[in-house]
């Protein structure tokens, strides 16, 4: 055999040892919302199983923030959803890139901060979440169930300002969705000013056939006066048990902050409300 083959074969070699194969868990697609007259950027994530000829179809999990949590969505559905630990059915993942946060996210435009204090934002900020959810539900939602096989059955989840974006559609436009998971919402938005509105809902709407989950990151921060926590507490201890025909999870996550509370608390909240 001559040198020249030789080389050869020891060139080639590792490709008889090694095989490459792209380990993909979605797509990136893009739509034009004439309700917020932009571009949007949205991910997908197919059940494994997903075959566009067979008969099966699928709940959707919208993920707020999608560019955050979306690679731990799928992985957190993928282990939940396996036969070995059936917490949820097999679900396409929808996960909604952010643009601008505060203005998509929140209820009202604001000049208060997190601290309770007004003159935080110089001029007022936010104030979008209406025609955001316009966007979702009647945009987004419509080319998801016209691409693919949905059984509409729809989970919203969202942290932080996302967080209080999902608590402000539970609460305003209720039918919009199935579940709802709520991870450390920015209850301090305005100064607290959906604390008293949610009063005020609770005690006027059934909320029947609907489950929500709410975790809230109660590790203390010495640092800097937060009213944050203190929000919740009252949120969860009395407001919320005022809910009619409601059934509902709460949470404090102790060990967590708010930039870590993300992944623990999606996970729980899954488990919480997939299998009660």
């Amino acid at each position: 055999m001559t040198k020249k083959y030789l080389f050869l074969i020891f060139l080639l070699l590792p490709l008889t040892l090694w095989s490459q194969e792209d380990i993909s868990i979605g797509k990136k697609y893009s739509i034009y919302s004439n309700i917020l007259q932009e571009e949007r950027d949205f991910w997908v994530h197919l059940p494994d199983n997903y075959n566009p000829a067979d008969t099966l179809s699928y709940p959707v999990i919208y993920l707020l923030d999608g560019e955050l949590f979306f690679h731990s969505l799928v992985g957190i559905s993928k282990t939940i959803s396996s036969s070995k630990n059936k917490y949820l059915p097999e679900s396409i993942i929808v996960g909604v890139i952010s643009k601008d946060r505060t203005k998509d996210m929140t209820p009202v435009a604001s000049t208060i901060g997190r601290n309770g204090k007004p003159g935080f934002f110089e001029t007022p900020q936010g104030g979008g979440s209406e025609r955001f959810n316009q966007f979702l539900t009647e945009e987004l939602r419509d080319k998801i169930q016209s691409e693919y096989k949905t059984n509409g059955k729809n989970t919203l989840v969202g942290h932080s300002y996302a967080g209080l974006f999902t608590l402000n559609t539970f609460l305003k436009h209720t039918v919009d969705f199935d579940k709802y998971i709520i991870i450390d919402p920015s209850l301090w938005w305005n100064g607290g000013s959906f604390m008293e509105e949610a009063k005020s809902i609770f005690s006027q709407k059934s909320f029947e056939g609907k489950d929500l989950y709410i975790a809230i990151a109660s590790k203390e921060r010495k640092e800097r006066n937060d009213v944050h926590v203190e929000n919740a507490k009252l949120f969860f201890n009395t407001i919320l048990p005022k809910a009619k025909n409601l059934f509902f999870v709460t949470k404090l996550f102790p060990e967590e902050n708010h930039g870590t509370i993300g992944i623990p608390g999606i996970y729980d909240g899954l488990k919480q409300l997939y299998n009660k």
